[in-house]
This record gives C-alpha cells, sequence and structure tokens, in this order.
C-alpha cells in the first residue's frame, strides 16, 4: 500500500470518537421515567410517537457525527500501527507511540513470502497508547488475507485486508468497545514516481458495543467506503451506514439507521468536518445532519422532519 495507508500509522491519524459524542462522557442524570416525560411533551402528548427536542437533536447529532467518523479512525489507527511494525521490521519489545505510551507487537507467520502475507498475524497490544487526542489500551490480533502487490512500494499498486476484534479494548480509561472490524484497502500508485496523485481506496465493516458507566450504544451493520487522496489527506466517503441502539441522557432509549444522503468529506487524521451529510431516521423522525465549510469556518446543521433545527458548536 502506497503513502496514504501506511501513513495511517506515521501521522496523526485518531481523533477520540468521544470528540464526537462530548454528551456521553456524562452519567445518566434524568430517571427513564423523566425522559419519557420529556419526550412526550415535545411531542404533544401521548398519542404520537415523540419526537427529539432541540437539546435532544443536538446530542443526536453529535453522537451521529462522532460515531460516523470515529469508528474509521479507530479502525486505521490500529491498523496503521500494526502496518508501522511490520514496516520497522518486526522489532521486539515495546515501541513508543507517537504521543505517548507503547506497543508491543509480534508477528507469526503462515508461509514463507513477502510480509505480510496472507494468513500472517500480528498480536499487538497497546498500553496508553496515544496517537493525537485519542489513548488506546489493550490487546487485538490482526490477521492478513487477500493481499497482493508490495504494501510497502509506494510505486506499486498492492490491496490487503485485515481483520481484527476489540475485546475489552479501552480508550481514554473510560469508553470500552466489544466488537470485530474487517478493514479492506488498495491503493492505486502515483501516475509517476514523486507526483503525489496516487490514491487508496478502504471498506470498513463491522459492529461494536460501545460503553461508559451510565452509558451503552451497540453498532451493527457498520459499513463505511472512502477515498483517500493522497496529495490532500482528504477522505471522500461513498457510503456510511449502520443502526445505533441503546440508551443515553437526554435521549433515553433510542434505536435508529444512519445513511449518507449526500458524499461526505473529511480528514480523518485532523478529525476535521469539511463537507457533506448524513441522516438518522427513527419511527417517528428523519434527522439531517449537514456539514459545509467556507471562510468563516465550518458549520454542523441538524434538521428535524418535525420542524425543529439546530446547530453544532462543538465541532
Amino acid at each position: 500500500m502506497n503513502r496514504a495507508i501506511l501513513g495511517w500509522g506515521r501521522r496523526r491519524a485518531i481523533q477520540k470518537i468521544t470528540r464526537g459524542m462530548t454528551h456521553m462522557h456524562h452519567a445518566l442524570k434524568t430517571t427513564g421515567a423523566a425522559v419519557a416525560l420529556a419526550m412526550l411533551a415535545a411531542c404533544g402528548g401521548s398519542d404520537d410517537k415523540p419526537t427529539y427536542s432541540e437539546a435532544q437533536l443536538k446530542a443526536l447529532g453529535s453522537d451521529v457525527v462522532g460515531v460516523s467518523l470515529g469508528l474509521p479512525q479507530i479502525t486505521t489507527f490500529t491498523a496503521a500501527q500494526v502496518l508501522s511494525f511490520l514496516a520497522d521490521g518486526a522489532p521486539d519489545g515495546p515501541q513508543p507511540c507517537e504521543e505517548g505510551g507503547t506497543y508491543t507487537a509480534a508477528l507469526t507467520r503462515a508461509s514463507a513470502g513477502s510480509i505480510p502475507g496472507n494468513g500472517d498475524k500480528v498480536d499487538i497490544e497497546f498500553d496508553k497508547c496515544e496517537d493525537d487526542a485519542a489513548q488506546l489500551t489493550g490487546k487485538t490480533t490482526v490477521t492478513f488475507s487477500d493481499v497482493s502487490g508490495d504494501i510497502f512500494d509506494p510505486d506499486a499498486a498492492a490491496a490487503a485486508t485485515l481483520a481484527f476484534p476489540f475485546r475489552g479494548m479501552l480508550m481514554d480509561d473510560e469508553t470500552t468497545l466489544d466488537g470485530d472490524f474487517v478493514l479492506k484497502a488498495s491503493t492505486t500508485p502515483d501516475s509517476e514516481p514523486g507526483k503525489d496523485d496516487g490514491s487508496s481506496t478502504a471498506r470498513i465493516s463491522g459492529a461494536v458495543k460501545i460503553a461508559e458507566p451510565g452509558l451503552s450504544i451497540e453498532i451493527s451493520e457498520y459499513v463505511a467506503e472512502f477515498v483517500s487522496d493522497d496529495a490532500t489527506d482528504i477522505e471522500t466517503f461513498s457510503r456510511i451506514d449502520y443502526r445505533a441502539k441503546g440508551n443515553r441522557s437526554p435521549l433515553g432509549a433510542f434505536d435508529y439507521r444512519v445513511s449518507m444522503p449526500t458524499p461526505f468529506v473529511a480528514n480523518i487524521g485532523s478529525g476535521e468536518l469539511i463537507s457533506g451529510g448524513l441522516r438518522a431516521k427513527t419511527d417517528a423522525e428523519t434527522v439531517d445532519v449537514t456539514i459545509a465549510t467556507d471562510k468563516g469556518g465550518t458549520t454542523v446543521g441538524i434538521k428535524s422532519s418535525s420542524g425543529k433545527s439546530t446547530t453544532l458548536d462543538d465541532f
């Protein structure tokens, strides 16, 4: 794979998922009955399905953006550390992470040949391994398949699939991730050596449970597909789709489906939102989250089919 994929391990590739879910760091402050009453009041009675208040729309919009982009950040960060380990010759002992902490990894070969090859496994343990704003502690095993080309040659096309589980992976000492992910990636090299006009294509799929004290979110059927431009490090998403179910304040119990009505553009490495839209559909309403950037900065607008609208101020 070329610089765009290997670079996930060299640049500041991870922006904590909870940056997009700032409200999730607070314990539930409202009983289920009180939340239900608040939701009923928002829609004017008990005969209709309740719609969200503006405060609840802010929380929903924050979650949608956080999960949609946070999971690609977490998974590519994990893959990047493994690729960096292999690029450095699979060294023994603890290795420093970019912003602090260490990781320790070991390579198990499935057969002779290029590294990595099909069936090769890397056991990796993070110890407060930090890159930019997030920190990981825990173990996982990354298994390679469908490998073609030389992953570490920037002037050649390459591809690989990486599969890895999260079991009690601790993020920022308070958020626990339990799930399974598959990352399929391929690269198109520069048209000429050094021209820097290549790109990488990635598809991430999986499911994960996100837990903090007083909070639980289950993400299922997650799929994200995007192209990364080598010259700009900008990712353009062609698909984001998943189901979110759980309980947290101020939403109470929730169950909604997220899709991407317009192409989403962002920088995974820096966490920068640029443009595009995400949509959350509940039984009661459809909520659109729209990102726009101009000379004045980036705005995140939220509009519900109920007629309510608001903006996010923390992105």
